[in-house]
């Protein structure tokens, strides 16, 4: 993880409680959480709430505490390296216990919120298929052809969404055709 000098150093600031009383520390730790989450309950803004006299100083903490957080949570940082992270850039204090603690307890919700972002395609996560005959059809004169029933459950979001559709049994072939094709390539990918 890295991280730029600027918010380096604003995290160094922030263990001072000279600049920043530790009650204001933590209703920003709060403030952060429910900002990074999303969980503001009314329509104030917590640069306001927390520290009114001093909100550019209350927005420069917020920004690099949430840089912090977000940025532990996208390389799922433990509470461990997190420690040990802020340790190698000379980020020491009695805050950190605070601030790590903070991290841990809502790391979950952090990689929820970041899950979120992006478009990305769902997930297959399960498939159900059953083999129908049809006996006779009124647009083709065959008779006695399989039908497959294909229902696919995918995810996306945490979102369970299911795709049904019937296929022949050479179209059925030339899915199941495709899908090797890619484990193939996926596997070839992953080889080099």
């Amino acid at each position: 993880m890295e991280l730029g000098q600027e918010i380096i150093g604003g995290l160094t600031s922030i263990q001072n409680s000279n600049i920043l009383p530790e009650e204001t520390f933590l209703q920003l730790l709060d403030g952060v959480m429910s900002y990074i989450s999303k969980n503001i309950n009314n329509g104030k803004s917590i640069f306001t709430t927390v520290y009114p006299s001093k909100s550019e100083l209350i927005k420069i903490a917020i920004a690099n505490i949430s840089c912090l957080f977000i940025e532990a949570a996208r390389y799922d940082y433990d509470e461990e390296s997190l420690k040990h992270f802020l340790h190698n850039e000379h980020i020491n204090g009695q805050r950190i216990e605070k601030l790590c603690n903070t991290y841990i307890n809502n790391k979950q919700d952090i990689q929820t919120q970041l899950e979120l972002i992006g478009d990305s395609f769902p997930h297959i996560v399960d498939i159900d298929w059953r083999l129908h005959h049809c006996v006779k059809i009124s647009t083709c004169r065959s008779d006695n052809i399989p039908i497959y029933n294909i229902q696919m459950t995918t995810r996306k979001y945490n979102q369970v969404k299911h795709v049904t559709f019937t296929c022949t049994i050479q179209q059925l072939q030339e899915l199941v055709y495709k899908l090797k094709d890619i484990v193939r390539h996926i596997e070839k990918i992953s080889n080099i």
